[in-house]
């Protein structure tokens, strides 16, 4: 989730003049241009989460109905759609306050002062993929769960398709789905994992769509067991190497130098990418092109960014307080589904980062 772009911040960062020299404005404008860049740039970084101000939806729902046979006397049983739930989305607020002494700022140089709020960025990053890992690899829903920053209204957050007797929606042939059985939190079947377990994980989230491209996320501890199950993956060509005409490979280039944050090949129809936030023992996949399955939600539209919040002065001390509102929520319960390879029953990873 790191990004690379080049902004304001980093000229500040490059002074050793003192932030009395630099001029205390000159300062925090480069610094109020590199949050503006830093919001922008995390936007774009999940592409599996829609933005909205919605706080709950409706979801799932059997639309199948059966044409039943009659005689000329007859008369079908009436049928009915099997009712949706609903689906609500967190909202959280976070905040971090810097501050320095009066003197700090005749002392400091812009390196200094731009480092703290590179770290400031860097938390907000890190809370960022924590609520994402949070939403997406807890198999429990949280009923009841208090909307406290609004006017304290109860929603049901849910997971994933966890067996929670929850109607789901039908397949694209017609497939109906027992909602008290159907999860999308599995585990390695064997011993060891094994190419067919990933398979049924990519299984259980096509076997819902039509359409997409479908991508799985792996942590880059498990790169070398994926790329090792030549029959169902084709590894992407290092941009490097000129390959071989005899050679079977995907039609995609592997970025040679970010190594945990890149696409590897196709396994079984589906993108591969070495994801850094990823846990180690899991897997994720999700097909882009059909409704995400997270959401983010945000109070109203750009309220979940990375904002001042408030500056306060009280000689000698002063404060910048930055903060940030959103929430992941699971919103498409099926675009969605976790392996856990590190034993044959799932079991949630420890999340503190």
């Amino acid at each position: 989730m790191a990004y690379g772009t080049l902004t304001t911040l980093d000229t500040l960062a490059a002074s050793q003049q003192t932030i009395a020299d630099i001029g205390e404005d000159n300062a925090f404008r480069a610094i109020d241009a590199s949050l503006q860049a830093h919001n922008e740039i995390m936007r774009s970084l999940v592409p599996f989460a829609e933005m909205t101000t919605d706080r709950q939806r409706r979801y799932g729902g059997d639309d199948n109905m059966s044409l039943d046979e009659v005689d000329e006397f007859g008369r079908g049983d009436a049928q009915k759609i099997a009712a949706g739930v609903t689906v609500g989305f967190p909202l959280r607020l976070f905040d971090v306050s810097v501050q320095w002494t009066r003197k700090y700022f005749q002392n400091a140089t812009g390196a200094e002062l731009a480092a703290q709020f590179t770290a400031v960025q860097k938390a907000h990053r890190k809370r960022v993929i924590r609520e994402i890992k949070r939403a997406i690899f807890t198999p429990t829903n949280t009923d009841n769960w208090v909307d406290r920053l609004v006017d304290h209204v109860e929603l049901d957050l849910k997971a994933l398709v966890n067996a929670d007797s929850a109607a789901i929606p039908s397949g694209p042939n017609g497939e109906s789905f027992d909602g008290a059985t159907h999860t999308h939190y599995l585990a390695r079947a064997g011993g060891s994992l094994a190419a067919s377990d990933i398979v049924a994980l990519l299984e259980t989230v096509r076997e819902h769509y039509n359409s997409g491209q479908q991508m799985l996320y792996i942590n880059r501890a498990q790169e070398a067991a994926v790329r090792a199950m030549d029959a169902n993956f084709t590894a992407y060509l290092d941009a490097r190497i000129v390959g071989s005409v005899t050679e079977n490979q995907s039609r995609g280039t592997l970025a040679p130098t970010n190594l945990y944050n890149r696409a590897i090949g196709v396994f079984d129809g589906a993108e591969v990418w070495v994801k850094p936030w990823v846990p180690a023992n899991y897997m994720f996949t999700w097909i882009d092109g059909v409704p995400p399955p997270l959401v983010e939600r945000e109070r109203r539209a750009g309220s979940g960014n990375l904002v001042l919040a408030a500056e306060d002065e009280a000689y000698p001390l002063r404060a910048r307080t930055l903060e940030a509102e959103f929430g992941f929520g699971v919103w498409n319960r099926t675009n969605g589904a976790v392996l856990y390879t590190g034993n044959t029953s799932y079991s949630a990873p420890t999340i503190t980062d």
